[in-house]
């Protein structure tokens, strides 16, 4: 019986299926097959042209071209499992492999129809896993762009001024809507999209993922976590800096430094073939050793409570994970570097780089400065 690969999805939201389609992006749910090394597209007549030209697959069906293909059924009108029914049968396929996420609903009107359902590997494509050189230009120069964003913010931040423990800037109370807004106005001037990026400062920045509100303080960690997708290629950067605003006091201090020595230790493990839950440990035995401990107060976790990185690519959050959990790491995955603390009465302090596994080791993608106190 012959198999094929099946994603019934929208290419905006599904990596797997942009990735497959060579990057080609469409907005409305459309049917991916691939039999063997062939790929097909099935998807309406108002994409049909663009997707000729644009997609990377070896033939493109409207679901008009299928229309006198279907079977008639009591629904009427052609359901999205119906135009699968149509081109399996065109390719003589009577087995689907779907991905782990697969809509139910379809799953049962396939199977009705006799097809054998399956579900496939998680991710569906594990091989994006590994870079190719493109990808890795592609998540280079969103690092660029998310970098520069993030310096406007710095820049913002030094031209403030403190008042009375707040900070102003042209005369206004700086808050974290309006810092954002600096970000993510910079990266949308250069065709980035950034969504639910992170400004928090004080006891905010002790929740890692709390966009943060209100009036910045000075003297206070301000969390800036930014991960933007790139409008044209689908690839993502992922920086975090953590800075403050005026002098720091001296217990904040201690806390970034020993986030940053676990940050460099971790970095300095990342090789290939190295067990990923080494990573992690490395960064959590520095944090513990200087004193920084991760348990539960008053109902609540506190301390590096978060693992130390994940892939990224076209999902901001990919295979392979750098945690607890036994995972290899090999020459060409791209993870981030991210551990943080965290506790209520100090605030929080995460650094955060993109990195790529080499043969010899790593490459550090991402170049932004990593200086605390901003004066």
């Amino acid at each position: 019986m012959s198999q094929a690969r099946l994603i019934i999805d929208e290419s905006e939201t599904n990596a797997d299926l942009l990735w497959a389609t060579g990057g080609f992006f469409v907005p409305d749910p459309c049917i991916f097959l691939q039999k063997g090394k062939r790929k097909y597209l099935v998807l309406s007549d108002l994409e049909y042209s663009r997707a000729q030209k644009e997609a990377a697959v070896n033939e493109v069906w409207s679901y008009s071209e299928l229309q006198p293909l279907l079977k008639k059924r009591r629904t009427g009108r052609g359901s999205m499992a119906d135009y699968v029914d149509a081109a399996c049968r065109k390719l003589k396929v009577t087995r689907l492999e779907v991905p782990a996420n697969f809509s139910l609903h379809y799953a049962e009107a396939l199977k009705k129809m006799r097809y054998k359902i399956s579900v496939g590997p998680e991710p569906f494509y594990p091989e994006r896993a590994i870079k190719r050189a493109d990808e890795v230009k592609a998540i280079q120069k969103a690092i660029r762009a998310t970098e520069r964003a993030i310096s406007e913010g710095m820049e913002t931040l030094r031209k403030s001024q403190i008042k009375a423990g707040r900070i102003y800037f042209r005369g206004k109370a700086l808050t974290s809507e309006r810092l954002r807004q600096v970000i993510n106005v910079n990266l949308m001037e250069q065709g980035y999209v950034a969504k639910h990026t992170i400004v928090a400062g004080g006891k905010q920045a002790s929740d890692p993922h709390c966009e943060g509100s209100g009036p910045l303080r000075a003297h206070q960690a301000i969390v800036m976590d930014v991960f933007p997708r790139s409008e044209t290629t689908g690839y993502h950067a992922d920086i975090t800096r953590t800075v403050c605003k005026g002098k720091a006091p001296e217990r904040l201090k201690e806390m970034y430094q020993a986030v940053h020595a676990a940050h460099q230790t971790a970095m300095k493990k990342i090789k290939h073939n190295v067990d990923a839950a080494k990573v992690h440990g490395a960064a959590v035995e520095v944090l513990e050793q200087r004193g920084w401990k991760t348990e539960r107060k008053n109902g609540l976790l506190q301390g590096f409570i978060h693992s130390t990185g994940h892939g990224l690519g076209l999902d901001i959050h990919e295979y392979p994970r750098v945690s607890a959990l036994k995972n290899k790491l090999v020459t060409g995955n791209v993870v981030t570097v991210e551990p943080g603390l965290y506790y209520p009465k100090l605030g929080g302090i995460r650094i955060e780089d993109d990195v790529l596994v080499t043969k010899t080791g790593y490459t550090c993608l991402s170049r932004l400065h990593r200086r605390f106190e901003i004066l």
